[in-house]
């Protein structure tokens, strides 16, 4: 991964202009030296092959800084005793799980002290129960291998290299159509608290802060082991990656429409992807498309079998045992170090909208071309009102979809860049165009205010999009359990506004 000094300088006002004005008050205190003193060799710096390590984990160079050091502790009382000191001394901090997101100051800091929770390694899975119990520093490949062992499956992220942070944010995955988002099938919260004090968050025990976290990210501690539902699935499923290029793509809008108001709520046993990505080497649209029914059969059903009836360049869906080996198909040509910068709405599925969408994002894709690694990646994913539904059900969360009566789509908009240098200028026309279709969308009464942390930018209103009730009780959560806002002022990422 390339780490240079045009790097910090180009995210450096980034990173400012994303955190509190607390965070950036000079501080007297060498808060790594304070770590090391209390917890010897838990502290890497600048320089080290560790320090390195834990760099080059970082899925996108805007996410990865320079801090001070990283502080990489093993269990949860290291995490707890850590906490603690940084607190009292008020020390800037950024937590990093698997380090998947492209977000300035999502899980990294530029001077101050990161704790890489890599070694949170723990899987342990409850047949009997039907729990998992995994530790954040897992990446989703890990979970399907422990969990694809006893034919069980959570509501997990569809890419190998994708880290537990999606737990946090909301969670888009092969179950959401039967079982809603990934928040919502979290049964408990291990959190180590801003003053050292570690808690289990569930609905019988500090039921405010485990509703607070399905959605409401790092504001409240740090999350050590999250409890999950794991489901049964058939001794084998259909699952595979279908790839298409420009011929497939006049039909595609359609499929993906349909996908979202047909299959996604009357046939809820089936997943799909819908996206497709612009090449600027190759001045092509191509598409990498996942697969998955959850179903013992030979071939798709009805409401899957258009997508295969269309053009495909290569098609790998098959009855499978396992599917950890799906996320590994799905993560394949992805790899860490390259320039990242993603955005998000959240609209209402619309046939016409999603064609103009399309064709608008392909034209503005074709006009960076020339940069050195472009590549432009756009999804259409939907969120279905049963899916919300199940999230009631299962005690609610703060996203504040409760009450739609018609599918939405989330619709993710990236861009790459090869070159740290040639991302500034991309990074700002790209938060235009997004900012020119959330206009559009709402001139024609098809934006929803929502807008998904796992794909926001870090200057896009996260939570504010929640809705002013739910920010209420984020707030109340806030102060009953990091009453000093240590969590709201001294660590980075998207916060609860006051």
């Amino acid at each position: 991964m390339r780490h240079t000094s045009s790097l910090i300088a180009l995210v450096s006002a980034a990173v400012v202009s994303a955190l509190p004005s607390p965070v950036h008050e000079a501080r007297q205190v060498d808060c790594c030296a304070l770590l090391q003193d209390a917890l010897p060799d838990k502290v890497s710096y600048p320089g080290t092959s560790r320090f390195s390590q834990e760099t080059d984990a970082y899925w996108s160079s805007t996410c990865s800084l320079a801090p001070n050091c990283y502080f990489t502790p093993d269990v949860t009382a290291e995490v707890a005793t850590g906490v603690a000191i940084l607190s009292a001394n008020q020390c800037t901090f950024s937590v990093r799980a698997g380090g998947h997101h492209s977000s300035v100051g999502a899980a990294g800091n530029i001077g101050g002290v990161t704790i890489a929770l890599t070694n949170f390694k723990q899987r342990d899975i409850d047949p009997v129960n039907n729990i998992a119990s995994i530790g954040p520093g897992n990446r989703f490949h890990e979970v399907y291998t422990a969990t694809d062992a006893y034919n069980k499956v959570g509501v997990l992220g569809r890419y190998a290299q994708v880290g537990t942070g999606l737990l946090l944010g909301a969670g888009l995955s092969y179950l959401n159509n039967p079982e809603g988002l990934s928040v919502d099938n979290v049964v408990a919260h291990e959190v180590v608290l801003a003053n050292g004090t570690v808690v289990i968050a569930s609905a019988d025990s500090h039921p405010d802060l485990h509703k607070a976290l399905k959605g409401g990210g790092n504001n409240f501690g740090i999350v050590t082991r999250y409890d999950i539902k794991i489901f049964d699935y058939p001794e084998t499923v259909l699952g595979g990656l279908v790839t298409y290029g420009e011929a497939a793509m006049p039909y595609y809008d359609d499929l993906a429409y349909h996908y979202h108001v047909d299959a996604a709520v009357n046939d809820r046993l089936t997943h799909i992807l819908p996206q497709w990505g612009f090449n600027g080497a190759t001045g092509q649209r191509e598409s990498f498309t996942p697969f998955l029914y959850l179903n013992n059969q030979p071939q798709l059903p009805p409401s899957l079998q258009p997508w295969v009836d269309v053009p495909w360049v290569h098609n790998t869906i098959r009855n499978t045992t396992d599917l950890a080996p799906l996320s590994f198909e799905n993560h394949d040509g992805y790899f860490n170090g390259d320039a990242q910068q993603q955005r998000t709405i959240t609209i209402f599925a619309d046939r016409e909208l999603f064609h103009e969408i399309s064709e608008r994002f392909h034209a503005f894709a074709q006009s960076w071309a020339h940069i050195e690694g472009f590549y432009a990646l756009h999804c259409k994913m939907p969120i279905t009102p049963f899916m919300v539904q199940k999230g009631i059900e299962n005690g609610g969360n703060v996203l504040g979809l409760e009450g739609i009566e018609q599918t939405l789509s989330i619709q993710y908009f990236g861009v790459t860049a090869k070159n740290i240098e040639d991302s500034e200028a991309l990074f700002a026309a790209h938060e235009e165009f997004v900012e020119g279709i959330r206009q559009t969308a709402q001139e024609r009464g098809l934006l929803h205010r929502y807008i998904m942390w796992n794909y926001s930018a870090f200057n896009q209103p996260v939570i504010a999009s929640y809705g002013e009730d739910n920010v209420q009780f984020l707030n109340d959560v806030s102060a009953a359990y990091d009453p000093n806002g240590v969590f709201r002022n001294f660590v980075t990422g998207q916060k609860v506004p006051l």
